[in-house]
């Protein structure tokens, strides 16, 4: 058995590192190696060319190196029983939860309003924002989402989500399905974005569903860059209704040197670094999925490849 690394953009090494230390007896390839296709029994990849995954009879399961799979089930000729696992870290779910709330305090708490007049040597306080105008809305309440809402309920600041089912969550009102999209975002002063890419979520926060937040939202983007258009939400920050924007994904990364977010006054840009899956951890769950594959076992993390997630 064997498996077979297609991890581009991200470097294969680190992972041919992570799985060696774990099962030195398991060969791991690259596709630019010399490799014997017929004892691939696992590609752990970003996105698979068509056709791909033909070349390798004995194919098992295909893992994807982080937790978006959206590049991986929109292959159109994966075969149809094959299964597709995501890696799940609950360290990279910290690190996200961390990033929206140091935005969301830097943002509610005025922080950079006050290193301005640090800047000029001017103390001047301000009234502190109350809690109940500093509202969070989550769109997606998977895993990541629930960590970012469960952090928010101890800090006084009313949270809700929003998810195509509905869920139970202590302290979290909830909200489900299309119809009530809309009265989610017109209560929400900070809206948090950490939806996977489906069809259904592609343009999601278009201007009309953004014009529908207060005046002096926040938006806090972090799921995939395909579900916000940059231009609209360029045009709310520039006419004033939305205050600003944390930016953590784009339509295309990196945006060319000269895409406006690099220097808007409202918004920071950051280079996909809100989480990141450990190397370790993605290796263990590889190995664990082609336990589980050749044992015939379900697997914990297995995609619903209809729904994209």
């Amino acid at each position: 058995m064997a498996i077979l690394l297609m991890t581009k953009p991200i470097p294969a090494e680190p992972y041919r590192t992570a799985l060696a230390a774990l099962a030195p007896d398991v060969p791991v390839w690259t596709a630019e190696e010399d490799h014997d296709p017929l004892a691939v029994e696992v590609l752990l990849a970003w996105r698979l060319k068509p056709g791909l995954a033909a070349r390798y009879p004995n194919l098992r399961v295909v893992c994807s190196v982080g937790a978006g799979v959206d590049k991986l089930v929109a292959t159109p000729d994966l075969p149809v029983g094959l299964a597709v696992t995501r890696s799940i870290d609950p360290g990279q779910h910290q690190q996200m939860t961390q990033y929206v709330v140091a935005c969301t305090l830097q943002h509610t708490r005025e922080l950079g309003r006050y290193a301005m007049q640090q800047a000029q040597a001017r103390w001047q306080r301000h009234p502190v924002r109350p809690p109940e105008s500093c509202r969070i809305g989550i769109l997606g309440l998977g895993a990541v989402g629930q960590a970012i809402a469960r952090a928010f309920v101890p800090l006084g600041y009313p949270v809700a989500g929003w998810s195509r089912s509905r869920q139970a969550l202590p302290g979290v009102q909830s909200f489900a399905g299309d119809g009530e999209l809309p009265a989610l975002l017109a209560q929400t002063d900070v809206l948090v974005c950490v939806l996977p890419l489906t069809p259904a979520t592609v343009g999601l926060l278009n201007h009309a569903r953004l014009s529908l937040l207060p005046t002096g939202a926040y938006v806090i983007s972090l799921g995939r860059g395909e579900q916000l258009v940059e231009a609209d939400m360029r045009a709310l920050l520039d006419s004033g209704h939305l205050a600003g924007a944390a930016l953590d994904v784009f339509e295309r990364e990196p945006p060319p040197p000269d895409h406006w977010v690099w220097l808007h006054p409202k918004v920071l840009a950051t280079p996909h670094i809100a989480g990141e899956v450990s190397r370790a951890v993605v290796a263990q769950q590889t190995l664990d999925a082609l336990h589980n594959a050749r044992a015939g076992l379900p697997q914990p993390r297995a995609v619903n490849r209809n729904a994209g997630y």
